[in-house]
């Protein structure tokens, strides 16, 4: 039983060395290989130190630096490119992005200098991916290397590759090295190339692999049919009920426009407005002052009369009696007239009195304006000794009287100094009331919210 056991274990472990002593050899090949850098193509190019000239290594006999500057010399790729893509599979007619970074060596004493016009999107050829767009961000340094980018937007439309691995097509970059040697000397590399790692894309298809077909179906089911006809319906119902509330308003509009028209006709035909008619009374009285330097007879003072009457009722906040005649219309006794043009002319005139300028005085409040109160006092004044020159009596048989149309007051008489004194007056209280009634005074007054006291007509 010892013997078994024994002969069993002798086994075993001539089994264990046998199967070490093979697998060893394999493990320290493949730790080799691991060690060794990849097979690069093209030369070399040695980093050195800022006094030493970059010479490009070619691997030939004679090309290698010396053992000393070997030391502190650093083996470098000139140039090295690489791909990367958004997706590993795409769809027919899917677009997708291809991205072509590369890095190339640039110092003081080398520059790396690749030919960049046959990498834009308008020129480069990915044939069968057809190139959309393209894109060249600015480029990246860091240390001795310059990094530049390329970034093709392609899709597949060729249909006779789905399902299969598309290669991209291979890319070659022409590139020169330019050395700087000491004495500031350059020297201008040959053209070289650069091929860059092959890179593949699967092409799926759209469709099953039984279809027939291609063909794009609608999605819309029946629900969906009835919600858009639906809030078709209620887009047509609102569109219809603003429609008609433009309508109305528009309709509305055109009326009060219309209406205000009309009203505004009607009340220019009824009168002017009272800044005109003080400007009317002041020319008036203007003319009567004027000839009443020849003598004062009763046509000069029942013209006076009047328009001093038409002063004293827009003094007192009222407006003259007025109308609105055809054609040309000569002055009454009492009136003044004004053209309007187009075949009108307006009749003006007042039949207000002393008595009444003396109830407004009497009801006027202590707080009132003294210039108002002083303004009706003269008012108040001329339209008194006016109506007593035009209408009273002669006391005797000796004094002349104006009631008489024979009779006149000359220069120099004492009855004249009296009217010309308050015609002066009424002229004054005219040039003030006309001044209140300019624009935009009115206006002014109407918005500021003083209201005139009820207007009456005298």
């Amino acid at each position: 039983m010892t013997s078994l056991r024994l002969r069993s274990l002798s086994i075993l472990l001539i089994a264990v060395v046998w199967a070490y002593g093979v697998a060893w050899p394999a493990h320290a090949s493949a730790q080799q290989r691991q060690q060794q850098p990849p097979a690069r193509s093209g030369p070399r190019i040695e980093l050195a130190p800022p006094d030493m000239p970059l010479i490009p290594s070619t691997g030939q006999p004679g090309t290698r630096p010396t053992a000393g500057a070997a030391a502190s010399n650093v083996e470098a790729d000139p140039i090295r490119c690489w791909w990367r893509t958004t997706t590993g599979a795409v769809r027919t007619g899917e677009t997708f992005s291809l991205v072509l970074t590369c890095a190339v060596i640039e110092n003081e004493a080398v520059q790396i200098v690749p030919d960049e016009s046959r990498l834009g999107s308008s020129v480069i050829q990915m044939a069968p991916f057809e190139v959309v767009s393209g894109l060249h961000p600015a480029d990246q340094r860091s240390q001795n290397r310059r990094f530049f980018q390329y970034e093709y937007t392609l899709r597949m439309i060729n249909p006779d590759f789905i399902g299969k691995d598309v290669r991209v097509p291979d890319l070659v970059i022409h590139y020169r090295v330019n050395s700087r040697l000491a004495g500031n000397a350059s020297v201008q590399g040959r053209d070289l190339i650069y091929g860059l790692p092959t890179i593949a894309l699967r092409v799926l298809a759209m469709v099953p692999a039984d279809a027939i077909d291609i063909r794009d179906t609608p999605n819309e089911t029946f629900a969906s049919i009835e919600s858009l006809a639906f809030r078709a319906s209620l887009l047509r119902i609102v569109a219809i009920t603003l429609l008609a509330l433009g309508v109305l308003v528009a309709l509305l509009s055109l009326v009060r426009v219309f209406t205000r028209t009309r009203r505004t006709t009607k009340i220019a035909e009824h009168g002017i407005s009272t800044g005109a008619v003080l400007g009317l009374a002041a020319r008036e009285l203007a003319a009567v002052q004027d000839e009443s330097q020849q003598g004062w007879g009763p046509p000069l003072v029942d013209r006076a009369l009047a328009a001093s009457r038409i002063v004293a009722a827009c003094a007192l906040d009222g407006k003259p009696s007025q109308r609105i005649a055809a054609g040309k219309v000569s002055a009454g006794e009492g009136q003044l007239v004004r053209p309007l043009g187009r075949g009108r002319t307006a009749v003006v005139w007042s039949r207000l009195t002393a008595d009444d300028i003396r109830q407004r005085l009497s009801s006027l409040s202590e707080s009132a304006a003294p210039d108002r109160r002083q303004l009706l006092e003269h008012l108040q004044t001329a339209l008194a000794a006016l109506t007593e020159t035009l209408y009273a009596r002669p006391t005797s048989g000796d004094q002349p009287s104006l009631a008489n149309a024979s009779s006149e007051l000359r220069p120099g008489d004492d009855g004249r100094a009296s009217l010309d004194a308050v015609l002066a007056h009424v002229v004054e209280a005219a040039q003030t009331l006309k001044g209140e009634h300019a624009w935009p005074r009115p206006l002014l007054r109407r918005w500021s919210g003083r209201t005139a006291e009820p207007e009456r007509r005298t």
